[in-house]
């Protein structure tokens, strides 16, 4: 009897303690909720690149992130512990797609309960292109001339070309690339330097080295006297005449000492 007594009391009324519990966990959940803090912070977003596919197009470099729990609980989190991503593997043709932003949780933000992670903006518009490598031409650019009397005869660029990675369109209209500035102002022997290559494009990447070594030869102009009636060298001569002088060279030899003695005895 007395069970059957607890028991009708139990479900006497039932609809109204069933309404009455249920309030009273939305009322616990509400209360738990604005007891719970928000902390907002930027973390780096990464991409994880096709190995055919590159973007094209201006990418966010951060996103905004915002936790939700217990003070206590999400003011410890360290920043670098929750890491955004989109994933571009999946992707094996050229267009613009949106990407969803994905999250990481490692270290410190694992094992946190209630936590709530959120990002914004939720997806990346991404224009996906074709990667290619080409081998390009490099060319030196200069500023200033060489001193007065002086030609530069010859130079040597190492290495003379690159191979290039890029979107295929920026790399198809890709024809040469130039080094930094180099300087020939007043420069009058051989000289050799190492400059950077200048790449203009962020989009594109140079394998290897991105300096090259340029040498250059710089010489004498020579301008040679002649003389008006034979057009032959003149070469004038304070040593005696009895001196060796190679047998290819042909020139009028004045011996300026017999000019001399000869002066003296018109005089």
């Amino acid at each position: 009897m007395i069970n059957i007594k607890f028991i009708s009391k139990i479900i006497e009324k039932w609809p109204v303690k069933v309404l009455s519990l249920a309030a009273a966990l939305i009322i616990s959940v509400f209360y738990r909720m604005n007891t719970l803090e928000t902390r907002f912070f930027s973390a780096p977003l990464q991409i994880e690149e096709s190995e055919t596919l590159i973007p094209v197009n201006s990418i966010a470099t951060a996103v905004r992130i915002s936790l939700r729990g217990e003070s206590d609980e999400i003011q410890p989190i360290l920043e670098e512990d929750i890491e955004t991503f989109i994933d571009l593997e999946k992707f094996t043709n050229e267009g613009t797609y949106r990407v969803p932003v994905q999250i990481r949780k490692k270290g410190s933000a694992l094992g946190i309960e209630p936590l709530e992670v959120s990002v914004q903006p939720l997806e990346i518009t991404v224009e996906l292109e074709q990667k290619i490598t080409r081998s390009i031409p490099i060319f030196p650019v200069f500023s200033g001339t060489v001193a007065s009397g002086y030609e530069l005869t010859n130079q040597h660029i190492i290495p003379d070309r690159v191979t290039a990675e890029g979107p295929r369109r920026e790399l198809e209209s890709k024809i040469e690339f130039n080094t930094e500035i180099i300087d020939l102002e007043r420069r009058y022997e051989d000289f050799t330097s190492r400059v950077s290559i200048i790449i203009d494009n962020p989009l594109i990447n140079i394998h290897g080295d991105k300096m090259i070594e340029y040498r250059a030869t710089i010489r004498r102009i020579v301008r040679e006297e002649q003389d008006t009636r034979t057009r032959l060298p003149v070469i004038y001569n304070t040593q005696p005449l009895d001196m060796d002088f190679d047998d290819n060279l042909h020139a009028n030899i004045i011996d300026t000492d017999n000019m001399n003695n000869n002066q003296e005895d018109l005089d």
